[in-house]
């Protein structure tokens, strides 16, 4: 039931209105002053303040000052007299919701009050959503889908994480690599640990050994993964002589910092690449002795082969997004949830990230209607087909980054240097702002 916390020193009126608005559903607590008020009220009352702006003691803009110190999300609105709108006005730039001259229509005076209580249930929804995600601690319920896929995954992870033995997850962009092998540490006896990821990709080429391995003087991040986890990602773009140290890691675990004689680390050690393994090592980016250094594989699967995952990791993120913003829920009807499934989803996971975050703040999510996308058999053949599909990936890339072109890059995983070759070959660099990032 909708609250009313009000304040009115006039007797009788203050008993007319009581009356008003019980008779308008609303349950009151009324007071004659703002002490006692102020006693009442606390950061999780459920409704709104209704306040008289002179009175005996504490006056309306005293009763604000403190209300907002004490519950600031609580709507407050001022009751004024004819002559006290400059004082209401200060009262709007202090934090007042809203104000009412006397005499106020009863009609206006419910209308205001509704709308107020409406703000603040959609507050408390979304602070009981914030705490309810935050509470979640069970860390495979961080792995959101149904499909069979997922369900196989669940089951994997269950295995593997009481288990001391580095792995390797491979998996497209966006898949999720990064989480599962947080999960996988968290579920482990390692949890209390430090987990320290490491993006290959982003290494400084001149500081690398200092970054890594550190000096006598200073720890490097695989000595920070002490007694936890060491993940690294886009081990594919680690250079070939870095790869050949990292065995040693995975043998001995032991690390030679610059300068220093060498020493152990206790660690387990999770890689991930983006392309399979097979193919990286047929092309001379993944050491085969590197590789067989893991004792396991991990296949994540993209999200197109996912079957209704996509709807539903949408509707979580949407879910996440609305409490993080303030905003109402997003209601997936069946139209959109038919776009969802008819979505190739070439960035996976983050891409329904990002599309739930557009459609809480209101955006175009981007989707293409049923029937836009082309099927491959209505290509002459494999090199069109892979042709489009690359267009297609290169134009979602830039749309997901704003046109950044080492967002782009990083997204897809390659060379800023590629992307631009590769945005030339498909016209796609044509009036784009050259200058941009």
């Amino acid at each position: 039931m909708a609250q009313v916390m009000l304040v009115e020193d006039d007797t009788d009126l203050r008993l007319a209105t009581i009356e008003t608005l019980e008779l308008a559903g609303f349950q009151v607590l009324g007071f004659e002053n703002a002490a006692p008020a102020l006693a009442a009220l606390h950061p999780d009352f459920p409704g709104v303040i209704l306040s008289d702006l002179r009175m005996p003691g504490l006056s309306g803009l005293d009763f604000l000052d403190r209300a907002q110190k004490l519950a600031a999300n609580v709507p407050f609105i001022l009751i004024t007299a004819h002559g006290d709108v400059p004082a209401a006005i200060r009262a709007m730039r202090a934090g007042a919701h809203d104000f009412l001259e006397k005499p106020c229509p009863p009609e206006l005076m419910l209308d205001v009050l509704r709308r107020a209580q409406a703000m603040r249930n959609l507050q408390l929804e979304n602070h009981h959503l914030r705490d309810r995600l935050d509470r979640s601690t069970i860390p495979e319920e961080q792995l959101i889908g149904r499909s069979p896929a997922m369900q196989d995954l669940r089951r994997q992870l269950q295995t593997l994480a009481g288990l001391q033995v580095d792995l390797m997850i491979a998996g497209e962009t966006g898949t999720g690599k990064e989480l599962v092998a947080q999960v996988l540490h968290a579920m482990s006896a390692r949890a209390d640990g430090p987990f320290i990821a490491i993006n290959c990709g982003a290494l400084n080429a001149a500081e690398v050994d200092r970054e890594l391995f550190g000096t006598g003087d200073s720890l490097g991040l695989i000595a920070r993964a002490e007694g936890g986890t060491l993940y690294l990602d886009e081990l594919e773009s680690m250079p070939e002589d870095l790869q050949v140290r990292l065995l040693r890691v995975l043998d001995a675990r032991e690390i030679t910092p610059l300068g220093a004689a060498p020493r152990p680390v206790d660690l387990r050690i999770f890689g991930s690449v983006k392309r399979p393994p097979d193919t990286l090592m047929a092309d001379g980016l993944l050491r085969p002795d590197l590789f067989h250094r893991f004792n396991a594989a991990l296949q994540l699967p993209p999200l197109r082969q996912r079957n209704d995952d996509a709807a539903l990791l949408v509707a979580h993120f949407a879910t996440h997004a609305a409490a993080r913003h303030n905003l109402p829920k997003i209601h997936i009807d069946e139209a959109l949830r038919r776009r969802i499934a008819w979505h190739d989803w070439p960035g996976n996971v983050r891409e329904a990230r990002n599309l739930a975050e557009r459609l809480v703040i209101g955006m175009d999510p981007g989707l293409p209607a049923q029937g836009e996308r082309t099927a491959v058999t209505s290509h002459p053949g494999y090199d069109a087909a892979m042709e489009d599909f690359e267009s297609r990936l290169l134009r979602a890339a830039l749309m997901e980054t704003g046109g950044r072109k080492t967002e782009a890059a990083n997204l897809l995983g390659i060379p800023r240097k590629r992307l631009y070759l590769r945005l030339r070959h498909h016209k796609l660099l044509e009036g784009a702002d050259s200058g941009q990032k």
